[in-house]
């Protein structure tokens, strides 16, 4: 395969990827072929592999890069790009396509279920912070100082249970997220390590 028949294949299997991410790898590519001086009509998987080896440790390394800014960073948007990004990973894996498939959906099952648990325990202790606040007016409706005294004990224990336990499940959340993204990279990984060393096997 010439260069740019590799530059085309692996900007095709990239195209899911973020186009600064595309850019950036055609571009170190075919900076990386004109150094070596690589010929028009030169075979370059010798030199950097095959196609789908390439785009697969792109992948791996655009993941990588993600799953940091999620650890660092946290956020829905980060961690839905995480989540795509072991997708492709999955897809991009030497692996049947029914499996990837099968791996994928079970991705997406656990995710729901854990995001619709959490996001039900965020709203809950969300309700106890409301509730601690809309209490704060019968402070004024207490007929003795001790039941004032009361009333503010029990709305500053909402607010602050409400706060925390948002604070805390919404870190339980993506610790679990993080933990799954690392989960399904570690399955494919060892998946693309078992089809080498079988291929080196069959070789």
């Amino acid at each position: 395969m010439n260069k740019n028949t590799f530059l085309s294949e692996l900007s095709r299997k990239l195209r899911r990827l973020p186009v600064e991410e595309q850019q950036n790898a055609i571009n170190y590519y075919t900076e990386y072929f004109m150094d070596a001086g690589v010929g028009e009509l030169d075979d370059v998987t010798p030199i950097v592999g095959s196609v789908d080896e390439v785009s697969a440790r792109i992948i791996d390394e655009c993941t990588e890069k993600q799953v940091e800014i999620v650890k660092s960073e946290g956020g829905i948007k980060n961690s839905t790009k995480a989540i795509w990004l072991v997708i492709l990973g999955i897809f991009a894996a030497p692996i049947a396509l029914p499996i990837a498939i099968a791996v994928v959906a079970v991705v997406f099952a656990i995710l729901v279920s854990v995001i619709a648990v959490i996001a039900a325990l965020i709203a809950a202790s969300f309700g106890v912070l409301v509730a601690g606040v809309a209490a704060f007016p019968a402070i004024f409706w207490a007929e003795t100082t001790s039941q004032a005294m009361v009333i503010i004990g029990i709305v500053c224990m909402c607010i602050a249970l409400g706060v925390l336990f948002c604070i805390a499940f919404y870190q339980l959340g993506k610790l679990i997220v993080i933990g799954i993204i690392e989960l399904f990279r570690s399955i494919g990984k060892n998946r693309k390590n078992k089809t080498k060393v079988e291929g080196g096997v069959s070789e």
